[in-house]
């Protein structure tokens, strides 16, 4: 019974040591190396490492037969095969050739001969057969002659080191010899003689992180469109050979070093579109072979046209793209007369274009556009016949289009869109029969679409949106341009389309079609037609009716963008829809009188609109497979039913969720329960109930949150105080409860809209949670950007960028109003309609950014702080039905901006005090106060007591005296005032504000404009 307990510790202690024993070196792998060793010479001035020794000497039998243990060897755990072998140092001198042991290991993966002597030799073309090698590094080995090509079959390879010998890549030249080895992540060519050009699939490989080709004989390196490339551009030697260096679109940073004046023989240098910085050197002025200059969008400092520029007069190419330049455009530019491409697009150039430019008569492409020049569009651009390329758009120019434009007849790119121009559309254009891209959009033409343009026969863009242009348009002007595929009309004054019955079928085949604000009445009949749509507009015109079932079948493997918000429709004649665009990015079928279901877009859909419109029914469990969704919008319609659960799959996509105005019932299903990246909710004007989510705490990018109008029965979430962006909280009528307790979460920090009306809370107002609204402090009167959600998507490989402007519901000037938009600096607090008691916290005078603040109908009492007339930017300001009292503090009157006052309904006592705003309200403002006295009241106040805010400097005569010289000019000049600023207010500062039952159209802006060039 004791021999079977032994016997199975002697198997365990004989199976532990099998495996910590490593297996000996394979016989063949020994063979090789000894036969290596007995081939090799070692030379005593063969490395230059100080740390050298001679490694295998110590390869030998005798002792230690294990290869595996002998220095710079090391075998496979497994196998006992040589897999790495590392003679780095090793003073190794002579030559290797292909008949050498070296490449009978078979399973070598990492061999380094690095830092040896191996006579000038060539690199045997036996390499190849390491075919398993990972790591190759030959540098420092006084190599010489062609690289062979056998090394382009390593395969493997992501580590290959031949710098610092003397070798060639000619035949096979680098291209050749890289191409195979896409692994790819180190590769350090340093001192190999190149001479040719870098190939520019080397920077797509996704692996590599090193590229060193110093001194390589480089005479062109091009690197272009490889956003992942990073680096620094070096130090350069005189001895360059360097005449071509292309980065543009890399990820290059750093500084321009000044020794770039020592690259005399560049010819082409191109820094545009990385991230360099720093000054420009002006050494790149002795760079007088330069053909090509590209330094655009880039983070250069300094922002005055480089003067050494006039030194390149060689120059057939200038790039000074997004270069944030001002000034104007100096005069010595016109010296460049051998410029053919001169690009300063998006600078902040001013003034008058100079006279010289008209002397560049070689230009072919001149963009001068998004600037700020003066006047109309020089006479002496004339001379420029040449021109193949004109861009001039959005650059504030005045005036008529000049009828000299017949001169460029060579001119097949104009774009004039986005200036200041008037007048009739010159027939001089219907002259310039090479036109392929022609933008007059957004300037101030006036007369009829003119039938000249019939003659551009080889137009393929036509841009004449956002004119005064009128009359019917005869869209069989359009049937000889068979290359037009983008036609952009819309947002003109036309009266109407017509078209033969013939052209349905000859219309051109458009990719983008924009007859928005046309005065259609129904879908033309040519669409049905289209089979490669992929933009179109429709929107703000009067078409009724249904919408055709054809319409979903035109252009079903195309169609990306479709809006045709702002109509008349009524329905759709085929029920229900299942949207057979199959690449479709974003749908707004908003603003109409839609009804039925809800249409069910494909699973493509990233921005889908339908509000505003009479859609019935639950959300289809189809929208479920929606996921790629960033916005949906379905507010004020009739949908029904409980939100579906399966929105939780949208956590990571979903940017806008607006529900509002609806009749949906249940409670929220999880939105965020791991973390979102949505910015906006809103649920308002449904039937929810229950209490509120507390997962929404997870949603840490949101920035609007509104569950406004519902039967939520809960506390105050002071849980929501943890999300770091939420500007927007409205809460107002629900079934909310209790006490805000002072030591609250200390959040809220971004707030600038706090809307808890209408609920049943209690207690004081807490002095510390007003303190924390930090936002709240700061006065941003000169920020006039609105708060939007901005997204971005792809169409068919273009970006294309959009946005969605949040909207709110507040109480204002005693009415319920809809802001369409929010100004970012626009600040509110509403606490009206609870059951607040106890005093006003002084702290509300710390807030200087308030523009409302309505603590109407609670319980409060005490006076009326004194510090509330530090808020300067207050519009509006309802204490009114309280129980305050006291004296209406004098500090209120300066208060300019001032439109709304109430404190009606208290115990308030004394004068109204006679200054500025505080006199221009009505009774109403003041009334239900029996202690209150002064104009506008009835009710005129005793002598002994001071009816005015002033301090008098001198007795009056009497009471009537008083009264003329004081308080009626006070009244006047006050009134004056007030209703001056009240017109300001309303006309510029406050044009977005509307009425609940009005709610106008909120359309996103597309952007659709790239780099010009490349």
């Amino acid at each position: 019974m004791v021999f079977l307990p032994l016997l199975h510790l002697l198997l365990i202690v004989i199976t532990c040591f099998a495996y910590f024993v490593q297996p000996l070196c394979h016989n063949d792998d020994s063979v090789a190396l000894l036969e290596l060793n007995s081939s090799v010479i070692i030379g005593k001035f063969a490395s230059k490492n100080p740390f050298a020794y001679p490694k295998v000497s110590s390869w030998r039998l005798e002792g230690n037969r294990d290869c595996c243990s002998w220095d710079g060897v090391e075998c496979d755990a497994d196998t006992g095969r040589v897999v790495a072998l590392d003679l780095s140092s090793s003073f190794l001198h002579g030559s290797i050739n292909s008949t050498s042991s070296l490449f009978n290991l078979t399973q070598l993966q990492r061999l380094n001969l690095a830092d040896n002597d191996f006579n000038f030799s060539h690199i045997p073309s036996a390499m190849g057969h390491l075919s398993r090698l990972t790591y190759l590094n030959l540098s420092h080995s006084s190599f010489c002659g062609q690289v062979p090509f056998e090394i382009s079959g390593l395969s493997n390879l992501s580590f290959l080191d031949l710098s610092y010998n003397d070798l060639e890549l000619k035949s096979p030249n680098l291209s050749r010899l890289v191409r195979n080895l896409i692994k790819l992540k180190q590769l350090h060519l340093t001192y190999v003689d190149i001479s040719s050009t870098v190939p520019s699939f080397l920077a797509n490989f996704s692996s590599l992180t090193s590229l060193l080709l110093s001194d390589c004989g480089l005479q062109v390196l091009n690197l272009r469109n490889n956003r992942g490339l990073t680096g620094y551009l070096p130090e350069f030697h005189s001895n360059s050979s360097f005449e071509v260096l292309l980065l543009y679109n890399t990820s290059f940073s750093g500084k321009i070093p000044t020794s770039i004046q020592n690259l005399h023989l560049m010819l082409q240098l191109d820094f545009g579109a990385c991230r360099l910085s720093g000054l420009v050197p002006s050494s790149l002025g002795k760079l007088t072979r330069l053909t090509l200059l590209d330094l655009s969008e880039n983070n250069f400092e300094g922002n005055q046209f480089p003067s050494f520029l006039q030194n390149l007069t060689q120059l057939t190419t200038l790039w000074l793209t997004k270069c944030q330049l001002t000034g104007e455009i100096p005069g010595w530019l016109g010296k460049l007369t051998q410029l053919t491409y001169l690009g300063l697009y998006i600078n902040n150039l001013h003034g008058h274009i100079p006279s010289s430019l008209g002397k560049l008569t070689s230009l072919t492409y001149l963009d001068l556009a998004v600037n700020d020049f003066e006047g109309q569009i020089p006479s002496f651009l004339r001379n420029l016949t040449q021109l193949t390329v004109l861009l001039l758009d959005d650059s504030q120019f005045t005036g008529e289009i000049p009828s000299w434009f017949e001169a460029f007849t060579l001119l097949n790119h104009l774009n004039l869109g986005m200036n200041k121009l008037h007048g009739l559309i010159p027939s001089s254009l219907g002259r310039l029969s090479s036109l392929t891209y022609l933008d007059l959009s957004a300037n101030s033409f006036k007369g009829h679409i003119p039938c000249f343009l019939r003659n551009l026969t080889n137009l393929e863009y036509l841009s004449l949106h956002d004119n005064e242009l009128s009359g019917t348009l005869n869209f069989d002007m359009f049937l000889g341009m068979k290359n037009l595929n983008t036609l952009l009309l819309g947002r003109n004054k036309l009266s109407k389309l017509v078209h033969t019955s013939k052209m349905n079928a000859n219309v051109p085949r458009f990719q983008s079609l924009d007859l928005s604000s046309s005065n259609l009445t129904k879908f033309p009949d040519f669409l049905r037609y289209q089979d490669r749509l992929e933009w179109l507009a429709l929107y703000g015109n009067k078409i009724h009716g249904e919408v055709p079932r054809w319409i979903w079948n035109m252009s079903t493997e195309t169609m990306a963008n479709v809006d045709i918000s702002d109509n008349s429709l009524t329905g759709f004649e085929q029920t229900p829809v299942f949207i057979a665009w199959v690449h479709l990015i974003s749908l707004d079928l908003s603003f109409n009188k839609l009804k039925g279901q809800l249409p069910i877009p494909p699973p493509s859909i990233v921005d889908y609109h339908v509000s505003n419109n009479k859609l019935t029914g639950k959300i289809s469990p189809f929208f479920c497979n929606l996921s790629s969704l960033l916005v949906l919008d379905l507010s004020n319609n009739q949908l029904t039913g409980k939100l579906p659960q399966c929105l939780e799959n949208f956590r990571n996509t979903l940017l806008v969720l607006n529900m509002s105005n609806n009749h949906f019932h249940g409670s929220i299903p999880q939105l965020c329960p791991n973390g979102s990246n949505v910015r906006m909710i809103d649920l308002s004007h449904n039937q929810f109930q229950g209490r509120l989510p507390q997962m929404l705490a997870n949603c840490t990018m949101l920035e609007v949150l509104n569950l406004g109008n519902n039967r939520f029965n809960d506390v105050f979430p002071s849980w929501l105080g943890t999300l770091p962006n939420l500007r927007l909280l409205v809460l107002r009528s629900n079934n909310l409860q209790g006490v805000i307790r002072k030591h609250s979460n200390p959040g809220f920090s971004s707030l600038h809209v706090f809307d808890i009306s209408n609920n049943s809370f209690k207690g004081e107002l807490p002095s510390e949670f007003f303190k924390n609204l930090k936002a709240m402090r700061f006065k941003d009167a000169a920020n006039s950007s609105y708060l939007v959600a901005n997204f971005s998507f792809v169409v068919k490989a273009v970006p294309w960028r959009d946005e969605f402007a949040y909207s709110i519901t507040i109480t204002n000037k005693g009415r319920v109003m809809l802001y369409e938009k929010i100004q970012e600096a626009f600040v509110v607090i509403d606490v009206s309609n609870n059951r607040f008691e106890g005093s006003i916290p002084e702290s509300f005078g710390i807030l200087q950014g308030l523009h409302v603040l309505n603590l109407s109908n609670n319980i409060l009492t005490g006076k009326i702080p004194s510090s509330f007339g530090s808020i300067t930017n207050l519009e509006s300001l309802d204490l009114s039905n309280n129980n305050l009292s006291g004296h209406i503090p004098t500090q209120l009157g300066q208060l300019t901006f001032l439109a709304v006052f109430k404190v009606s309904y208290n115990h308030l006592i004394g004068p109204i005090p006679q200054m500025n705003q505080l006199i221009t309200f009505d009774v109403s403002s003041y009334e239900g106060n029996l202690g209150l006295c002064g104009i506008p009241l009835p009710k005129k106040c005793e002598s002994s007591v001071p009816p005015s805010g002033f301090q008098d400097e001198q007795d009056s005569n009497s009471a009537l005296e008083l009264y003329w010289m004081t308080i009626v000019p006070g009244y006047v000049s006050g009134l004056v005032i007030g209703v001056v600023i009240g017109q300001i207010f309303a006309t510029k500062k406050h044009d977005w504000f509307v009425e609940t039952f009005g709610q106008a159209k909120l359309k996103g802006r597309r952007v659709k404009r790239g780099r010009r060039r490349r």
